[in-house]
Order: C-alpha cells, then sequence, then structure tokens
C-alpha cells in the first residue's frame, strides 16, 4: 500500500480498532445508538466530506443543496459490454475513471471483476484539488480489506459473491475544487482478463461505479484526509455502532417520544384505519406484525390528500416479499423486518394530519399490531413528507425500458426496493429535471445494489442488501443521506434483460417494486 499523504500513527489506528471491536461486541444492544440531537438542531456547521454527516439523521428529510451524478463503465455504444469503459485512457494504462470540478465529494465506490486474488492487481489513485500527487494511492483489493482505515466495516467492505465479490465503499471523499480518480494495473498486460466489446475493442473484463454530488461554487466541504481528528474518529466509530446495529431504532436516547399503539383484526376487502394524528409533527418509528402479510397494502394519508402518498404492499414496503409469508429478517438500517416485526424509522414529517390505513385484498380475515413513536414538531418549508410509490410491471414492452418512478415537482429520492427485480442484466437511468442524458447510468440490476455476478448472491447490510424469499430475490438500497435531488422532475426507468447480439430490454416477466422519496411544497 502507498499512502501518499502521511503514515498512521499508532494511536489513531488503536482508536479504529477498539472503535470496530466496540461495533461488533454492541451489535446485538438495543436503544443503545442515538441520532445526534445537538447536531441536527446546528447542521449548517456539519460539512460535507464529514463522518458526522452520516450521523445528521433528522435533515433526512429536509431540501438538500447539490446534485447527484455517477461515473460508471456503461456500454457507451448501449450495448451490453459494460465493462472496461472509462473516461478516458491516458499514459497506455492509466484509467481514468472519474473527473469532476469542486466542491464536490465522493460518497460511493463500487467495483468488481472476476480474477483469483492478487492475480489482476490494481492501484487506485485519488487526486483532490491537485495533479501534483494522489491523496488516495492504494491497491483496490487492499482498500476494501479493512485494513486501512477509515476504510473499515461497515463502511466499506465486501459483499454477494464470495469468489468474485462486489466491493463496496461509503467512505465520503470530499474535495474543494477538483477530483480525479485513475485505476492503474500494476502486473504485465498479459496477466489480466480482456474481452473485445461489440465496437472491436479490447477492453479489460472490470466493473465500476463512483457516486458523488457536486455543491454550489463557494461552498465548504472537509477534505478528505487519512487522519481524522478527534471528533471524526468518533463520528465514524459512532457510524460503525449506528450500521452495525440494524432493527433497532436509531431515534432511541436523549430524543424523547411518544407513542401509540394497537391492536386491529383486519376485514376481507376492506380498509381498517390504525392511527390517525394531528400535526405539526415527526413520525420516526413504525412497526408492524403480522402473520401473513399477503394482500395487505399499507395507505399512508399526510395532511388530508384524497390520495395516499405511501401505498405499498405491506411486504414490499419493509424490503420483504408481498407474495409469501415472512421466512427471512431484513436487517437494514432504515427498515426491514427482526423479531417477527416489520420496522421504519424514516423520518416522517407532516404538518396538519396523518392518516394510516391497512387495506385488504384478501378474502381472509387477519390480525395486526402496529405501534408508532412520534413527537410534535414546528416544521418549516425545508421539510419534506415521504412518499412511497408502488410499482408493477406484469409485461414489460420489448425493445422499451420500463419505469420506476417519474414524478414532477421538487423532492429527493432516497431509495428502492425491487420485490420482483427480474433479470439480472439491466441498467438504471436516472434523468433529473428533464435531463436528455441520464446524471446517473448503471451498469445492472445487482451491481446497483452493491452485489456482483446476479442475484443469487445474499446478504443484510445497513443501507444495501439482497435476500431470497421464497424463491425469489429481494432487493433494497437506501440513498441516505446522499439523496438524489430534483427541482421539477425525476424519471427513472430500467432495462430488463440483455443479450449480445440482440440487445437489451428482452426480459418479459413481471417486474415490481417501492420506490421511496421526499416531496416539498413548490417555490
Amino acid at each position: 500500500m502507498k499512502l501518499t499523504t502521511c503514515d498512521f500513527k499508532l494511536g489513531v489506528i488503536t482508536a479504529y480498532v477498539i472503535g470496530a471491536v466496540y461495533a461488533r461486541a454492541g451489535s446485538h444492544e438495543s436503544h443503545t445508538y442515538v441520532a445526534d440531537e445537538a447536531a441536527a438542531a446546528s447542521n449548517t456547521n456539519i460539512l460535507p466530506g464529514s463522518f458526522e454527516e452520516l450521523l445528521d439523521l433528522r435533515s433526512i428529510a429536509c431540501v438538500k443543496p447539490w446534485q447527484t451524478f455517477q461515473a460508471s463503465g456503461y456500454d457507451r455504444s448501449g450495448g451490453f459490454y459494460d465493462s472496461g469503459n472509462f473516461l478516458r485512457v491516458e499514459d497506455a494504462r492509466h484509467y481514468v475513471l472519474m473527473e469532476a470540478k469542486g466542491p464536490g465529494c465522493i460518497d460511493r465506490m463500487w467495483f468488481t471483476y472476476k480474477s483469483e486474488p492478487g492475480k489482476e492487481p490494481y492501484d487506485l489513485l485519488v487526486f483532490l484539488d491537485s495533479l501534483d500527487k494522489p491523496v488516495i494511492h492504494v491497491d483496490l483489493d487492499d482498500l476494501f480489506s479493512g485494513k486501512h482505515p477509515p476504510f473499515v466495516e461497515p463502511v466499506g467492505g465486501l459483499c454477494g459473491n464470495r469468489t468474485h465479490p462486489g466491493r463496496y465503499s461509503y467512505v465520503p471523499i470530499a474535495f474543494a475544487s477538483y477530483c480525479k480518480v485513475v485505476l492503474v494495473p500494476t502486473a504485465p498486460k498479459e496477466q489480466y482478463q480482456y474481452r473485445v466489446n461489440s465496437l472491436g475493442v479490447t477492453i479489460p473484463h472490470i466493473y465500476y461505479q463512483i457516486t458523488y454530488r457536486k455543491f454550489e461554487a463557494g461552498a465548504r466541504v472537509r477534505p478528505f484526509q487519512w487522519e481524522l481528528d478527534a471528533n471524526e474518529r468518533q463520528a465514524l466509530v459512532r457510524v460503525q455502532r449506528l450500521w452495525s446495529n440494524c432493527g433497532a431504532s436509531p431515534w432511541h436516547g436523549e430524543m424523547k417520544l411518544s407513542h401509540r399503539a394497537t391492536e386491529k383484526v383486519l376485514a376481507a376487502r376492506r380498509p381498517t384505519a390504525l392511527f390517525e394524528l394531528k400535526g405539526p409533527a415527526v413520525i420516526y418509528a413504525l412497526q408492524l406484525s403480522v402473520e401473513d402479510p399477503r394482500g395487505l397494502w399499507l395507505d399512508i394519508y399526510w395532511d388530508e390528500p384524497l390520495k395516499p402518498q405511501i401505498s405499498a404492499p405491506v411486504g414490499s414496503f419493509f424490503a420483504c416479499s408481498d407474495s409469501v409469508k415472512p421466512s427471512r429478517d431484513v436487517n437494514a438500517l432504515w427498515l426491514g423486518r427482526t423479531n417477527g416485526s416489520y420496522y421504519c424509522y424514516l423520518p416522517m414529517p407532516f404538518r396538519r394530519q396523518a392518516r394510516m390505513v391497512i387495506r385488504s385484498e384478501s378474502d381472509s380475515v387477519a390480525s395486526i399490531n402496529a405501534r408508532i413513536e412520534y413527537r410534535q414538531e414546528e416544521l418549516t418549508a425545508e421539510h419534506g413528507i415521504l412518499c412511497a410509490r408502488r410499482y408493477d410491471d406484469a409485461s414489460p414492452l420489448v425493445g422499451e425500458r420500463y419505469e420506476v418512478l417519474n414524478v414532477t415537482g421538487k423532492g429527493h429520492f432516497i431509495g428502492l426496493i425491487m420485490d420482483r427485480p427480474g433479470h439480472m442484466e439491466g441498467d438504471d437511468f436516472f434523468f433529473v429535471d428533464g435531463q436528455e442524458q441520464p446524471s446517473i447510468h448503471g451498469t445492472g440490476t445487482e451491481d446497483f445494489y452493491n452485489f456482483a455476478w446476479g442475484l443469487a448472491h445474499t446478504g443484510s447490510l445497513a443501507l444495501h442488501g439482497i435476500t431470497i424469499q421464497g424463491n425469489n430475490p429481494i432487493c433494497y438500497r437506501m440513498h441516505v443521506p446522499w439523496s438524489v435531488p430534483f427541482r421539477k422532475s425525476l424519471l427513472i426507468n430500467w432495462e430488463h434483460g440483455h443479450d449480445v447480439r440482440r440487445g437489451p430490454n428482452l426480459d418479459t416477466r413481471r417486474y415490481s417494486g417501492v420506490a421511496f422519496y421526499y416531496r416539498f411544497e413548490s417555490d
């Protein structure tokens, strides 16, 4: 490994090791990891690029002052070959993956390739604010090994296929004026795998995605440093503890919450009201226990609209199946299922009234236990309402991408659950505010979820995962706190199936899921 900015001191490494051990030791405790209320009250002092930003949980529902982009290896000709495509190649074998002017921040990196460990080595070079010398210069596999803080679990690591895993990192890498990311092979050329793409060009067989934000000129960021100060070390330890304790509410502790609980018998083919609350307030936890969720829908109405802003099958809303009884727990940070109970901890502000309903489309009678935790709070125009929109395409058209989300107005996208992800070969496209070219263009469905080489490899992590329920993969990924803002509109569509010779959008099986976003009042 080559660290070009500083050497690690023993005390720094010790702090990280203690933090990692502490995170694992506390992973089964409950009601221990608290959203930083003091930080949230003064979040203007929290800089992008800091681990403190990952703890600013209450701002998730607030307007975001950035644009979100992604660099990836998608096939520039629209074909099947999503590996080995770079921004450009310099000095014969220096592959430029991303280049951007700042201020900005890399929030996610993902890589995969098929090779034995060490057989196809690459160095990752990240230049920040200067081309004189890379701030990060490290062997790619080493970066995701946990050996080199702050790139430590669960903020970064491996998931999915054990032989050829997905390598992911959510370590913030901020820059004030400029960023360039370069991949450099460090072994002889004949040691690597290549393939010939549809244009007849020989390309390396490595996949990547780099998701990043760009801020307005003059915005302050915390530029990346290998050696963290005391506050940032403590913040990283707290992030490790938070992300290692999924299933427990992140809001418990200093924040005093009111609660309501109810038990209802759900009549067949009828809606049943669970809760009605007066605002302004924020719901911080929703928990449901039901033996069989099939045919049950969760509808939530904020501030007396004619239609619910949240409407989704109960299982799907919590990253589980809508077609089988609960079979596996999903241990994610914001929503999932554990100990027989579904949970959602996304903050849900409302101004006048909240009404929660369970709507039955089943012929069976069922019973449900429900609990909410909330707090009366004054809200501003900066607070959005949580929306969850079901998409369900029974038979996508051949030759056309299917639509995941198409909304107008102002808001930010925060996550996606696929309960029927269909064929793994499907790129994602995010068009913000009427863009002709997407600001986010992915490389495959499993890649979007930080996994690799198919949807059969599983894992349940804080912000992303794939579980198998009823012989069907259920995928989830949450984009918080680094959401995708839009001011006028957001269109997300997806390829379904791909063939080397015949092209994309050939798979006609059913595709379905739930898209999450916050919506704001118009300016």
